[in-house]
């Protein structure tokens, strides 16, 4: 996560609270690292009844899960730059743009979604591919990719790396349900996706063989993208990465709606008054400072500033992972018709403005978008399924035995990550064995580029892992 998003809260909570009147609203959305979202939506499928909230076998511990104060604050600011790997003072990138046959109908306002945009840093030698997967709700170049992207390149990988499957480009361009969040769904298109986009790569890229790397959610799609590929061998996957992954993906959504309602409170009111702080805070050390413009060093010190508390650092967390999934939950209300948050008889259209609809978002917890949207979707579908099955079918158990018993799959993770609990830490230790590796710190990614974590990294995709003892 690392500061960069929490400097997108602070650039919306200035625009929030400029306004003279007590409603504002931001223009855009956040991603998991440095990026923004696009407002979004789409368009298909029927709605069906209504179904039980997603806590099913219980998300038991804090809200905060396994994270104390240090896992807070270093999942904001992330690794100090005395602590960071060296990387290489240029890695080349190229955007690639790719239209894909199975894509559904783009809704008139999601234009400029309607290609699968990822990138790609070549090296101009035979070397290995390693794809990397974004995290919840984010595209394809994030801070925490361009770390990674550095890290692998260095060591002489070719890099490509994907938006998340709950990023709104992807789920436009390259969805083919339109309502994102089933591991398994999610892990076939990201696994078609990646065959269409190397068929296009430049005939100059030769590649020797390919590994896939993964943090947050992404870090589970990677290893079912893995699993899919043990099945149907078109890609010959050799290695899988994960770092901090969920193991159970909502139960980790459920534990940070409750965190956002402990930090910050209900409904949208709660997210103006935040905005309003953060932004009193922001102005009166702009106004000390002698800066012109809000850079990285200015946010850098802002968010020292403003953030204080350990409440107040979930706040900006809770906040942050809040907004990752807006458009997720627009986009899946919009495909699959369910009408929680717009009429599908009357999408939005490009002139419409989405500020209601954007406050109205803002002030839904994850569990709206399981029990409005993604359950009545997959369950008009899947017939014999139900909320629970569907909740048990997007945790890493699914894959439990090829975790286990596959030697090509590694983990990394910290002892104070906030997506999960005690319980699930010690499945992840279970099951992946001496092919995790447990850093004491980090919070939820706050480790990303640290010497150690680049070093254990590399080491896995190698097949060096778990070292030998010395």
């Amino acid at each position: 996560m690392q500061l960069i998003p929490f400097a997108l809260i602070l650039s919306v909570s200035v625009a929030a609270a400029q306004a003279v009147a007590p409603r504002s609203e931001p223009q855009t959305q956040g991603q998991t690292q440095p990026q923004t979202q696009p407002q979004t939506e789409s368009v298909t499928e029927p709605q069906t009844q209504p179904v039980t909230e997603p806590q099913t076998q219980p998300v038991p511990g804090p809200a905060t899960g396994l994270a104390d104060t240090a896992g807070l604050r270093a999942t904001v600011f992330g690794t100090p730059p005395e602590g960071m790997a060296p990387f290489p003072a240029k890695v080349p990138l190229s955007e690639i743009n790719i239209e894909l046959p199975w894509r559904l109908p783009v809704p008139e306002i999601l234009w400029f979604d309607s290609k699968l945009r990822v990138w790609l840093s070549a090296q101009d030698k035979p070397a290995p591919l390693a794809i990397v997967i974004s995290g919840t709700g984010s595209d394809g170049n994030t801070k925490t990719i361009s770390v990674l992207r550095a890290a692998l390149y260095g060591a002489g990988y070719h890099v490509l790396t994907m938006p998340s499957p709950t990023f709104s480009g992807f789920i436009v361009s390259a969805s083919s349900t339109g309502v994102a969040g089933d591991l398994v769904q999610d892990g076939h298109d990201l696994y078609r996706a990646m065959q269409a986009i190397l068929e296009h790569l430049p005939r100059r890229v030769h590649i020797t063989h390919i590994d896939v790397v993964g943090y947050s959610l992404g870090g589970a799609n990677a290893a079912v993208v893995k699993s899919i590929d043990s099945v149907e061998g078109k890609l010959k996957i050799e290695r899988a990465v994960m770092i901090n992954p969920p193991v159970g993906l909502f139960a980790s959504l459920g534990r940070l709606d409750r965190l956002f309602a402990a930090s910050i409170g209900p409904g949208d009111q709660a997210v103006e008054l935040l905005y309003r702080r953060l932004y009193a805070q922001i102005a009166n050390l702009y106004r000390a400072s002698d800066r012109l413009e809000l850079d990285e060093n200015f946010l850098y010190g802002a968010a020292a500033a403003a953030l204080k508390t350990d409440a107040d650092f979930s706040a900006a967390i809770a906040l942050t992972f809040r907004l990752q999934l807006i458009d997720m939950f627009f986009i899946g209300d919009l495909y699959a018709k369910t009408g929680v948050i717009a009429d599908p008889t009357h999408p939005p259209r490009v002139a419409d403005s989405l500020a209601d609809i954007q406050r109205d978002l803002r002030a839904r917890p994850f569990a709206d978008y399981f029990t409005g949207v993604f359950a009545p979707y997959y369950l008009n579908r899947r017939p014999d399924e139900t909320s629970a099955s569907l909740i048990a079918a997007n945790r890493l158990d699914i894959i439990g035995d090829a975790l286990r018993s596959d030697g090509n799959y590694y983990a990394q993770t910290t002892r104070n990550d906030l997506i999960l609990n005690q319980r699930e830490f010690a499945w992840l230790q279970e099951t992946m064995g001496s092919r995790l590796v447990v850093y004491d710190h980090g919070g939820h990614l706050g480790e990303v580029g640290e010497r150690q974590q680049v070093a254990d990294m590399l080491d896995m995709l190698a097949g060096r892992w778990p070292r030998s003892s010395p």
